[in-house]
Formats: C-alpha cells, structure tokens, sequence
C-alpha cells in the first residue's frame, strides 16, 4: 500500500509562501498580542507643559523638641503632716484658687495653742505692769516716788511690751505655717503628676501635685551652637505635630538660653504656640504635653526649582516625570527635596528651561506623542 506522504501532490513554490500566513491568522485568533506598534504610530496625547524655571525660596532648617506647657507648677508643703484630703487625680481640670491637698499637723496646731495661752499671758502682765508704771509716774510728778522707783516700773512695763510683741511674732509665723496646710491651684490647667494619696505623711519640700497648662503649650527645641545665632526672640516659626494628625502651628521664639550644654553643645530655645480657646474641645484634646514636635525655622533664602505634585510619577523607590522633546513625552527620574504647599522642590534630573508635563495623570509611555494644550 502506498503512503499517504507519497499520494500527495508536490508543494509549489506559492504553496510554501501561503502556509506560514495562515499559520499567523490562526495563532492571532488564539488570543496572541498583536505586535505594538512604535510610539511615533500612536495617536498623539493632549497634555499640559510648562517651562521649569528656578524661584527665590526660603532656605530652612528642622530642628526636634518636645511640646510642654507654659506653665507647670509643682505643689508642695512646707509642714510636716497627715494629708487628710487629695481627691484629684491625674488629668483632672482644676481652677485657679481651687483647694487641692489638706494637711493636718498635730505639732503645729498643738504649738500654736501652746503659744496662744503664753500670749494671753504676757498680755495680761503686760497690761498689769502698764496700770504700775502709770500709778508711779503719777507719784513721782508729786515727789511722792523716788526715781529709782519710776525708773524700775518703766523698765517692768517695757519688758512686758516686748514679750508680749515676741509672741505675736511667734504666733504670727505659727499662723503662717498652717497655711501650707492648704494647697490651693496656682492656675487653670490640669493635674498631670499625682505623686502622692490621701492618708500618706507629707514632707517638706516633696511634690504631692503637679499641675500644668495644656491650653497654653510651647515647643522646647534643642539647637546645636552652629546654628543658635539664627534664633532671636520674636522670630516666626512652624511647629509641626506629627502625633496630631500632623498639626502644622506658627510659633513665636519667647526664649533662647544664652548657656548652652557643656557636653552636648546643644542650646535651648523656646517657642510659644497659639492660645487654645478654652471653648475649642477638639484642639484641646488633639494637642498634649509631652508630644513630639518638629520646628521649622527659616535661616536665609536659596533658589529652587519645583514642579506641581501632579507632575510627579513614582515607581517603587523611583522617582520621574515626563520631559518635553520633539513632540514626544521623554520619562526622566529625578531627586526631590522638600514640598511646599501643592509643589515638590526637584534637585536633580529637570534643568531650567526644559519643558516638562504638568500632569502625569493620562497615561503616558515613555516615548509618547504629545499635543501640548
């Protein structure tokens, strides 16, 4: 039997031109991409250009601090006692003049009746030795008491006046130590350390009560000795708060600390941030001591070349923008720097004078006609 391969005929020349086109069709029909065509093909897209140029910025540094109060009083006594009432606790509102901590001191209160009965006392010899020395005197304008006399009940009465006056001095400073048995709040703000309780035994000079103004707050920065010079007080500042949602503050320079630190170098400089209005619950609570704050304080100008944001493209830790040549979108990358407000300072990749697209929204290839609108 003869073999199929043998029963067909020959393969003309034309034959063998067709077959690999079919073959083409029938794989295009698979579903194969069809080949791209070049860039200059495409239907050109309309986009927005600009010129880069370069702009008079001001030139600024960053410097880290902690936000705090302006004001943070801590309270102590200046008595040996019992504290009998502490009823705050830490994050309370407490008001100027509101009572706070009372003390109870057994010795004080016990000296000061112990000097109260003496008092009383010295006054009565006092008022004795007086009704004495004015009977004498009386007798001695009539020759009827020698001088000696005169003189010694003058000398009597003059003694009672001055013990009597050592123990109102005495009693004056008792009276005065029990005021430390009651501490008042030295202003509006809040309790923000309680390093004591009611029941414990309060010392002179231990803190039982911190309280700190948090409607009120500054920035407290420290600045290398490089740069301190560029502070003065009433500069402008921006404070940047980046555990509230990035809350961006203009600040005032209230201090700048003439000593700096022996061993780090670093100066302290203080910036105040706008008042919260005691009505404005959300900035209140948005705000807090303790917070990690960023300044941002202007030393001089440079010039700078920025582009819109929009411009911008980014392709992992790359990033570009589409410049302008012959009609075509060339994708170049570039280095960033800073952002001020909706533009992007470029460092390097974009010289002045070159056109670049505006808005790298539309999909654009890298080799892309364009139509600038």
């Amino acid at each position: 039997m003869a073999s199929f391969t043998a029963s067909l005929p020959p393969m003309t020349a034309r034959g063998s031109l067709i077959l690999p086109l079919v073959l083409g069709l029938l794989l295009s029909a698979c579903g194969g991409d069809a080949p791209t065509p070049p860039a200059d093909e495409r239907d050109p897209v309309a986009v927005e250009t600009a010129t880069a140029a370069t702009t008079t910025a001001p030139q600024a540094r960053r410097y880290t601090g902690t936000i705090q109060g302006t004001r943070r009083v801590p309270l102590s006594t200046k008595m040996m006692g019992t504290i009998t009432r502490l009823s705050v606790e830490e994050g309370d509102r407490v008001q100027k003049g509101e009572t706070l901590v009372r003390i109870r001191s057994q010795n004080v209160e016990a000296q000061r009746e112990q000097v109260q009965a003496r008092l009383r006392e010295a006054r009565a010899a006092r008022d004795n030795a007086e009704t004495q020395f004015e009977r004498i005197r009386a007798l001695r304008e009539k020759d009827s008491a020698t001088e000696q006399e005169f003189d010694n009940a003058q000398t009597a009465y003059e003694r009672a006046q001055a013990q009597v006056e050592a123990l109102e001095s005495r009693l004056a400073e008792t009276e005065d130590m029990l005021t430390y048995a009651t501490l008042e709040a030295p202003i509006d703000g809040y309790v923000v350390e309680k390093q004591s309780e009611q029941g414990a035994l309060a010392a002179p000079g231990r803190p039982l009560l911190t309280v700190e103004t948090l409607d009120d707050l500054k920035a407290v920065v420290q600045v290398p000795a490089e740069d301190v010079n560029q502070f003065a007080v009433g500069d402008s500042t921006t404070v940047t708060i980046g555990a509230a949602a990035n809350v961006h503050k203009q600040g005032v320079v209230t201090q700048v600390n003439p000593s700096g630190n022996a061993v780090s170098r670093q100066f302290t400089v203080q910036v105040r941030l706008p008042r919260t209005a005691p009505d404005d619950r959300e900035a209140a609570t948005a705000l807090k001591s303790g917070m990690y704050a960023e300044v941002r304080h202007q030393t001089g100008t440079h010039s700078t070349l920025t582009v819109p944001r929009a411009a911008l493209i980014e392709h992992g830790q790359l990033t570009g923008l589409y410049a302008v040549r012959d009609g075509h979108a060339l994708l170049r990358w570039v280095r960033t720097g800073s952002q001020r407000g909706n533009r992007i300072e470029v460092l390097s990749g974009l010289r002045p004078g070159e056109t670049y697209v505006t808005d790298a929204t539309p999909r654009i290839a890298n080799g892309q006609p364009i139509q600038a609108e």
